[in-house]
Formats: C-alpha cells, sequence, structure tokens
C-alpha cells in the first residue's frame, strides 16, 4: 500500500509538474486608436526537469530521483507565482499607459 502510493504521487508529480509558467509579452496594433497594445499571458513551456539517471549503485539512483522530483515539485508553483505577479503588474501598467490614448 505504502509504495503504490509513493508510485502514484511520483507519477502525478511527473506529469503535472515538470512545467514551468513563463510570461509571454505581446503587442499588437490597434488601428482605431492608431496605438500600440501591449499585454503579458502566461504561457506554460516545459521545464526540462528530467533527465536520464547517471548513477554508479542504487543508492546515487534514489537521491538523483529525489532531487528531481523535489525540483519538479518546486518549480511549477514558484514559477506560477512569479510569472503572475509579472503578468499582473504588467498588465496594469500597460493599462494605465494606455488610458486616455484612445477616446472612442
Amino acid at each position: 500500500m505504502r509504495v503504490s502510493r509513493f508510485l502514484l504521487i511520483s507519477s502525478l508529480s511527473l506529469f503535472l509538474c515538470s512545467c514551468a509558467v513563463m510570461p509571454k509579452f505581446t503587442e499588437k496594433f490597434d488601428k482605431k486608436c492608431q496605438a500600440v497594445q501591449k499585454k503579458v499571458e502566461l504561457t506554460i513551456e516545459d521545464a526540462g526537469m528530467f533527465g536520464e539517471l547517471e548513477c554508479p549503485n542504487k543508492d546515487d539512483c534514489k537521491a538523483q530521483f529525489l532531487g528531481q522530483m523535489l525540483g519538479s515539485v518546486i518549480v511549477f508553483p514558484v514559477s506560477a507565482i512569479i510569472s503572475g505577479s509579472i503578468a499582473v503588474i504588467g498588465n496594469y501598467v500597460y493599462w494605465i499607459s494606455e488610458q486616455g490614448q484612445c477616446d472612442g
């Protein structure tokens, strides 16, 4: 029971957390207002966390695997918080700078 729970958690972590959230800065020209509109969008990118394990013995394999697992579990939420903050602040700044540029 304990091993199956560990394998389930490990599999879910590998599936869900091997990605990172990244900000993407976009621009488009609004012909009506004759101005460039900017915004920040969030994208999900492959973090490339998991590589082939190179280990001479069983203990080294366990340590490398656990290191990769821990890294993957930490990367996704931390990148989501940081990138989300960048997107919120960036879009707010862009919105403030666009006010008054186009009246109708």
